[in-house]
């Protein structure tokens, strides 16, 4: 089979059923007795078991298959769940994230040696969870030795275990002979009433080639088979799981039938890539009591038919119940469910065919602004009125653009409760992580880029940021930290806050450090205020920490976190308060493509400054302008605002003065400044280029936009400018 072309859809799967079995075993190890999350996490791991065995990596699929019988064990209540098997299957899925790594990189799978996991594994499986043992992977042949309870287990190596016990006419009695499956009191009381009609049930076990790709297709087509025949009491597994191949090359299927057991055995076998199908038929003594209620002509549950987007409900309901009540739903399951059924409903696209989309639509809306400026300036009433209809579509496919662009910050934050539990047991602290605001969605450009500032910041609140537990329990605090990932939309910008209830940053200790380091004089440092103090840790090289740490520093390389989040035109910012904890604020646009900007004029050049750095624009006389300390300032409002001459900061060649002068009040962070410009142009909407390598040195600007007429305007980066 040539895998290639599936090899993206498996990279994108893997990681996705990785994170899900890491969320998995995190709640798992808050909740122990939650049959549901294990159920979730054995079927992301079969699933992917699967997966990587199809596409020929073995060593990925034999990890999986190893940890897949310690999860079957698991919920089978046959191994207890205890921080030395939880801590395992962690680094199992670590080594699983390598090795889909490296594959995804064009590497061996097997750069990475998992023969201590899979023997660890095999001990757990063996009842020595302290020993790691000499065998490493056992063969599939041996599964015999540990059978799984009535079920036995599931793997075909262990198949001759589950023999079914037929006499010779092929006959059971369920009452007496222990069955493959163990029935509910409702499903024999079924059989037993369609036994009293007339008719059987039957047990079936259905077995596909070893060359079945499409297991769910086939499964579907076994199952409408059967119902032509038949009606459904159950599968094993249950319908969503056949729906999402989430089993090896077998299934089983409890019916009842008015057909011999041979027209269901020869239906399932005239179907392709069927390898057998084995028939049993279940039949109850002559003095079982009848059910006194008859049986509804209505299947009596969902029959676990053909992959359908609805869940189904589970076929066998609780034995105090009448059959055809269905049983509880099980919230996790529900929500799979749903989730299964929505993802139906979208489609993977490749983010190149995005990025296309994108810069098509950045061309139309330039061209747009052409023809509205040909309009004005030839004053053609019917283009104009054609202008404000294209005006209002090109709005709205734009809106659609934006938002086929916008994904969640789930998909940055679902990284970090693990990170939190690895920090938090190697500091040997006790931190609870709080997350908020995990469906606010950003630009995928600005998704890609902010996982690694917010990942140093919450490293630092975990290591210095939360005190020991007894250091907190003296203070009067709690033993447990809290640590919190927020994210909220305001106005057109995404806020992301990073807080922590820890001792906080004591600003006298900012500026003794500062001080020292010789970044600042002791006069200086006295007449900043405790804000401007605190926020000195954002400078390159700045570091309160009297030793260095693996895992953070608090201050260390906040020079980076800042310099990252304002290349994407963000701000970072912090308050803290001693022994109280602290708050890092990072403020984002929810895109960095199409922007609303003013433009200005300086001599004959363009420029762009986006709109939301701008807090006013304003005109003054040459007498407005004041000096103080050699420096140009003018008096807003009663604050006092520096002011920056563009002809001066740009080199632009000086030609003639005039008495009065644009400025343009902008602010990056708490810092405010006045733009002088020759000329307002006014408020537009421009598409963000990139200036490509060759202006890479020009940090004050942040890129540039093609205007109506065709020409450059270079958006200025504000925040380069005032700092």
């Amino acid at each position: 089979m040539e895998t290639n072309q599936y090899m993206d859809m498996f990279l994108d799967e893997s990681h996705e059923h990785l994170q899900s079995l890491n969320d998995g075993l995190l709640g798992l190890e808050d909740n122990a007795e939650d049959l549901s999350i294990l159920n979730e996490i054995f079927r992301n791991a079969h699933t992917l078991k699967g997966m990587s065995a199809t596409m020929g990596y073995n060593k990925i699929a034999e990890l999986t298959h190893e940890m897949e019988d310690v999860l079957d064990m698991l919920r089978k209540e046959q191994l207890a769940v205890t921080g030395e098997i939880i801590d395992t299957l962690f680094k199992c899925i670590d080594s699983l994230e390598q090795m889909i790594n490296n594959v995804a990189n064009g590497d061996p799978e097997d750069l990475i040696d998992v023969s201590d996991l899979v023997a660890k594994l095999s001990a757990i499986l063996r009842g020595e969870a302290g020993e790691t043992g000499n065998e490493g992977s056992r063969e599939t042949g041996n599964e015999g030795n540990r059978e799984l309870g009535k079920q036995g287990s599931r793997e075909t190596g262990n198949e001759g275990n589950r023999e079914l016990a037929t006499d010779n006419a092929g006959t059971a009695d369920a009452g007496n002979v222990d069955l493959p499956v163990d029935l509910s009191d409702t499903e024999k009381k079924l059989i037993k009433e369609a036994q009293n009609r007339g008719m059987r049930g039957v047990y079936l076990k259905v077995v596909l080639a070893e060359s079945c790709l499409l297991k769910s297709a086939r499964s579907y087509m076994v199952m409408n088979s059967l119902e032509e025949l038949s009606e459904v009491i159950r599968t094993i597994p249950p319908a969503e799981d056949l729906e999402q191949e989430a089993f090896d090359r077998s299934f089983e299927v409890i019916l009842v039938t008015s057909s011999d057991e041979d027209a269901v055995r020869d239906a399932v076998l005239n179907i392709s890539e069927i390898e057998s199908a084995d028939t049993k038929v279940i039949k109850f003594s002559s003095g079982a009591a009848p059910v006194q209620a008859p049986v509804s002509t209505q299947k009596p549950t969902a029959p676990a038919t053909a992959p359908t987007p609805a869940p189904a409900p589970k076929p066998s309901a609780p034995a105090n119940k009448p059959a055809s009540a269905p049983a509880p739903a099980n919230p996790a399951a529900q929500a799979a469910a749903q989730k299964k059924s929505h993802a139906g409903q979208s489609v993977r696209v490749d983010i190149e065919k995005l990025d296309t989309l994108m810069n098509l639509m950045g061309e139309l809306v330039i061209n747009k602004v052409r023809l509205e400026q040909i309009g004005q300036t030839h004053r053609l009433s019917e283009l104009t009125e054609t202008l404000e209809q294209m005006d209002r579509v090109t709005t709205d496919l734009q809106n659609i653009v934006m938002k086929v662009r916008m994904v969640p910050v789930s998909q940055v934050f679902n990284r970090f409760p693990r990170m939190v539990r690895d920090v938090t047991k190697e500091l040997n602290k006790e931190i609870n992580l709080t997350i908020e605001g995990e469906e606010t969605e950003l630009d995928r450009t600005v998704i890609d880029e902010i996982g690694d500032p917010i990942m140093h910041l919450l490293r630092n609140s975990l290591d210095h940021g939360i005190e020991m537990p007894d250091e907190r329990e003296a203070k009067g605090k709690p033993r447990i930290g809290e640590v919190g990932l927020i994210a909220r939309h305001e106005g057109n910008n995404v806020v992301i806050m990073v807080t922590d209830d820890g001792k906080g940053i004591d600003a006298d200790i900012i500026r003794h450090k500062a001080v020292e380091k010789g970044l600042y004089t002791q006069e200086e440092v006295e007449q900043m205020d405790d804000a401007d103090a605190v926020r000195i840790v954002f400078l390159p090289g700045f570091s309160t920490a009297e030793k260095i740490s693996d895992i953070s520093g608090r201050g260390v390389g906040m020079d980076v976190v800042r310099s990252k989040i304002e290349s994407l035109s963000g701000q970072v910012d912090v308050e803290t308060h001693v022994n109280e904890g602290s708050v890092f604020k990072i403020k984002l646009p929810l895109t960095l493509a199409i922007i609303q900007a003013m433009l200005v004029q300086v001599q004959s050049e363009m420029y762009a400054i986006p709109l939301a750095s701008i807090d006013s624009t304003l005109s003054i006389q040459l007498s407005d302008i004041s000096t103080v300390q050699n420096n140009e300032v003018i008096v807003l409002r009663g604050e006092i605002i520096p002011i920056i001459r563009m002809e001066e900061t740009l080199m632009v060649p000086h030609t003639k003065d005039t008495s009065e002068l644009f400025v343009v009040v902008v602010h990056a962070g708490d810092s405010k400044a006045g733009i002088v410009v020759d000329k307002l142009i006014g408020q537009q909407e421009i598409v963000i280029k990139t200036l490509g390598n060759l202006f890479m040195g020009l940090k004050m600007f942040s890129g540039a936009t093609v205007l109506g007429d065709g020409r450059v305007a270079l958006i200025l980066d504000v925040a380069t400018m005032l700092n």
